[in-house]
């Protein structure tokens, strides 16, 4: 069996503009503050089996699209990669333009997190990888993760997407109290956790980690990470791949009730990631809310674009994301956050947010998202057809 271990890995190299990313490596200092190394080594000790084979793509990224960097970066990675012992491809801005360019696509993309996970279905599947992993650079895997993983695979032959838990600070659970009593963001993820830690087999869910994500070709030529998402685009695929299941496409010739795109969640020792971020993703909590609110609206977006899936089946497969979206008027919510936020910030700020959220609200509620999405996922199985010839 043929595994892509996909690292994405994201680099500040103007540190006068901001980044979107969530900790990106400074470029300047990339050799004290990089985590991508400590990776490097944990993939290194992987047990592998005799017949199976580890391929390591790495996205060295830049924020902002920037170019003028990319022979450093690729520099730089290499000396991290000297006595590694699997195959490695390094892809910087400048190697996704030149593909936009060779094959007229949008979605060679960098300009945001699922554009770059997109980069991970593409690339490997040119290569006919066998099954891809999603990992970041600041994530380690213990020594039999491959070794259960192909067991699982093959236990579970009519399944083609798995979701797997963080470990961070020895335990999985998602530790932390909410800021907000509007908000419960951390509090539903932990009653998800809970609920997936009752049993070690695989259950349907839509919720997981882009960090942790397993999954077979036959899902990556199909579907793609919904475009412009500016965080949580782990949890965009599992509902749109949910949303497809339940409504089909049409477009792209996809019948209701494909087995392919349901995802399920293992609650597996083995299988779970090590996580050790550089530092919290919401220290500046504003912005932390924009953006997640921004996530939620484009998500909530979708289900509202179809029929057969109800804001209540939310509950089944994830409370948290019940807890986020599941609601028939979702503006109101938004208000009802922003009236707490107040309570913390300069009024002045919050109607600045205000007016950013209400704006994006309304361009992105002008079309039918769920309908782009079918449209653009046809274009998506086409760009694979082509890439596969």
């Amino acid at each position: 069996m043929n595994f892509a271990i996909v690292i994405n890995t994201y680099i500040r190299t103007n540190d006068n503009k901001r980044d979107f990313f969530d900790h990106p490596t400074p470029l300047n200092d990339f050799e004290n503050k990089n985590t991508l190394h400590k990776t490097i080594d944990s993939i290194n000790k992987l047990n592998v089996g005799k017949n199976d084979n580890i391929s390591v793509y790495i996205f060295a990224v830049a924020a902002h699209e920037d170019v003028s960097k990319d022979g450093i970066i690729i520099e730089k990675i290499e000396k991290i990669m000297e006595g590694f012992k699997y195959n490695f491809y390094i892809y910087t801005n400048t190697d996704i333009q030149c593909c936009k360019e060779k094959y007229n696509s949008l979605f060679f993309s960098s300009k945001g997190y699922p554009e770059i996970r997109n980069q991970g279905f593409i690339f490997p599947i040119m290569n006919c990888e066998d099954v891809i992993i999603q990992i970041d650079d600041d994530e380690l895997l213990r020594e039999n993760y491959i070794l259960k993983t192909k067991e699982l695979l093959e236990k579970n032959p009519d399944k083609y997407v798995f979701t797997a838990p963080y470990e961070k600070n020895g335990t999985i659970r998602i530790t932390g109290e909410d800021k907000l009593k509007t908000w419960k963001k951390t509090t539903s993820m932990d009653m998800d956790i809970v609920r997936f830690m009752k049993s070690p087999k695989p259950q349907e869910s839509i919720f997981g980690f882009g960090g942790n994500m397993i999954i077979r070709k036959e899902f990556a030529e199909k579907m793609y990470y919904p475009l412009d998402v500016p965080r949580g685009e782990d949890f965009s695929l599992l509902l749109a791949s949910r949303l497809i299941y339940e409504n089909g496409n049409e477009y792209a010739e996809i019948k209701e009730k494909n087995p392919i795109f349901k995802s399920y969640f293992i609650y597996d020792k083995d299988i779970t990631i090590i996580h050790e971020p550089p530092y919290e993703a919401n220290d500046d909590f504003l912005f932390y809310v924009e953006k997640n609110l921004k996530r939620f609206i484009l998500e909530w977006l979708m289900i509202k674009g179809q029929s057969n899936f109800k804001f209540n089946d939310l509950k089944k497969y994830s409370y948290y994301l019940y807890e986020m979206i599941g609601y028939d008027d979702y503006i109101s919510k938004i208000y009802e956050i922003l009236e707490e936020l107040k309570e913390f910030y300069p009024k002045e700020s919050i109607e600045n947010l205000k007016k950013e959220l209400i704006s994006f609200y309304n361009k992105n509620y002008s079309e039918n998202r769920f309908e782009k999405f079918k449209k653009l996922q046809k274009e998506y199985i086409s760009l694979i057809n082509r890439i596969k010839v």
